[in-house]
């Protein structure tokens, strides 16, 4: 992984329980980020999987299982033809979400450090590069 930013979260709200941060950084400084499952995603793939997201599920899980414990309530993709598009200017390209936590042990385990990341989940063809 080429950065330290990459799914943390940067800010929270505790009156609103709500989380800020980038839930997935794709490139940085122009350089492709390599996730952790050795995986790299391209800006219109991380378009169309954000706006498919966002338009029929918004649910979030702890951990990717179990019941819902929160709802993403804010998002944006942020790739380069969009941030120029908005006057928006970022060294990364990714998904930038804010998510609201319902479940107290959730919001527990947020406040505690425990839980101190996004994690994105789902399904891809993986091409050989």
């Amino acid at each position: 992984m080429t950065n330290n930013i990459e799914g943390k979260i940067l800010k929270t709200d505790d009156e609103q329980r709500m989380v800020y941060g980038w839930a997935s950084v794709i490139t940085e400084k122009g350089v492709p980020v390599v996730d952790r499952q050795d995986d790299m995603i391209e800006a219109d793939t991380l378009v169309k999987a954000v706006n498919e997201f966002m338009e029929h599920v918004r649910v979030g899980k702890a951990m990717h299982v179990g019941e819902q414990v929160g709802t993403v309530v804010h998002s944006l993709p942020i790739t380069k033809e969009i941030g120029d598009s908005l006057g928006i200017q970022s060294d990364r390209e990714g998904w930038v979400v804010a998510y609201k936590v319902y479940d107290d042990d959730v919001w527990a385990m947020v406040k505690s450090g425990e839980l101190a990341a996004f994690s994105i989940g789902g399904k891809a063809i993986k091409e050989e590069i």
